[in-house]
């Protein structure tokens, strides 16, 4: 059920944030606000919480977004909300246009952090960021910014992929950029997951017999957060689209 109460926007950042359930409703695009001077050439108007998960048609939740991030990444998050809805989870959302300034200003960044209970009652974390920009322009500043030394170079202890590859910095990073564009789609992070509970008895015991008295065998993380933001090759994967228009 749409209900204005879970939007807001923030009067000292201008940050515009839903907070609150997502439901399945019927799109509805009438009476959205009109467009301001923070939209610029290739902005929309997309909805922070889609209309069709609950969001409502006001400045409180519509903001100018790039039409990459309104139709790629973002859209892509929203279908997987749905599905996960349809299927019988229950989904609390925090969602932000992150804007840092002025209320009405344009966003920088939109985040995603979203609390879903699925049918059988196991929950999942799952973390967003998307940089509200074109695709292009994100690939330039990207360019640009391998000719800087040491620009990749940083340590991140938490990014195993990075220190089992045999490659350079910059390569990594590109391999990163690409892997962001050209994944085919987020919503595949709202699934349920493969495990989410005590094993069966076969299960149990093929998993005793691999294990045997191994005390220091690792228990790992099963869930759709991986842990990562924008510019990484798990959940947090940039430069996405949220629909404003489409939703």
């Amino acid at each position: 059920m749409r209900n204005p109460r879970y939007s807001s926007v923030n009067p000292s950042t201008g940050d515009v944030t839903y907070n609150g359930p997502l439901s399945l409703e019927k799109g509805d695009h009438s009476h959205m606000p009109g467009r301001t001077d923070a939209y610029l050439p290739g902005y929309e108007r997309g909805h922070v919480n889609a209309s069709s998960l609950g969001g409502v048609n006001s400045r409180a939740n519509v903001v100018a977004q790039h039409s990459d991030v309104n139709h790629g990444a973002y859209l892509s998050v929203e279908k997987g909300e749905r599905t996960a809805l349809q299927n019988g989870a229950t989904i609390e959302s925090e969602k932000t246009a992150v804007v840092n300034s002025q209320p009405g200003d344009r966003p920088t960044t939109f985040t995603v952090n979203d609390s879903v209970t699925y049918q059988d009652g196991h929950m999942e974390s799952i973390h967003h960021s998307f940089t509200n920009e074109s695709y292009a322009d994100q690939a330039a500043w990207n360019d640009m910014s391998a000719s800087l030394p040491g620009t990749f170079d940083g340590e991140n202890p938490g990014d195993g992929l990075r220190g089992s590859m045999d490659t350079d910095s910059y390569s990594y990073a590109s391999l990163m950029e690409a892997t962001d564009a050209e994944m085919p789609g987020l919503d595949a992070d709202y699934a349920p997951a493969e495990f989410s509970g005590v094993p069966d008895s076969a299960e149990t015991s093929s998993v005793s017999a691999d294990v045997g008295t191994d005390s220091d065998a690792g228990s790992g993380d099963c869930g759709a957060d991986t842990g990562g933001d924008a510019g990484s090759a798990d959940a947090g994967r940039g430069g996405g689209g949220a629909s404003a228009d489409a939703d």
